[in-house]
């Protein structure tokens, strides 16, 4: 069993994008109020602390009542690696990019505090099944950028993915980085 789990809920509503006529999320939190319901939820799951040497892994959760599957978790996803708890996640894009139309909410982004690594998971191609997009590793975050320890991904409306680090590639919890990665999940700089 995991040790943490955090909810994810996309905007996107199962993979049709209903919601969102002029790009990825809201105008207002009230707009997202009056938004479907939605269909699926991304729960991660940890297994930091538990004494089982098992990768993280991403699981849907089937929350529509109307669906045999209600309350169910329909996949899961793991991990190419063990060792990585999995963080604070977030969007390629959100509502920071609402009224963009050429930008979507495709992947889910996954900082891993332990190992360093940030997962790119695609929720569009199967949204009840999502896969692995790619990983940035943490021996480029650090080579490029001294940064360690990456905490949660926050979108940009440039459509350039910023996430928060704790710490230097020494150990050194400043907390004071910031890492960008380009919209295909590459590192462009500090």
């Amino acid at each position: 069993m995991a040790t943490e789990a955090e909810v994810i809920a996309p905007v996107t509503n199962g993979g049709s994008r209903g919601c969102c006529k002029s790009g990825p999320g809201y105008a207002t939190p009230l707009a997202a109020m009056s938004g479907p319901t939605e269909k699926l939820i991304y729960v991660t799951a940890v297994y930091n602390g538990t004494g089982r040497e098992k990768p993280d892994y991403l699981a849907t959760v089937d929350v529509d009542p109307n669906s045999p599957t209600y309350s169910s978790v329909i996949h899961r996803l793991p991990m190419p690696f063990v060792g990585d708890e999995l963080h604070h996640s977030g969007w390629n894009s959100c509502s920071s990019c609402h009224g963009d139309a050429s930008a979507d909410r495709r992947y889910l982004v996954l900082p891993s505090l332990v190992s360093g690594r940030i997962y790119a998971i695609d929720t569009k191609a199967d949204p009840r099944a999502p896969s692995l997009y790619k990983y940035v590793d943490p021996k480029e975050i650090a080579e490029k950028t001294g940064l360690a320890y990456p905490h949660t991904a926050h979108c940009l409306a440039s459509g350039e993915i910023m996430v928060s680090c704790l710490g230097d590639k020494e150990g050194n919890a400043k907390g004071n980085g910031f890492l960008l990665l380009d919209s295909d999940f590459n590192i462009k700089n500090r």
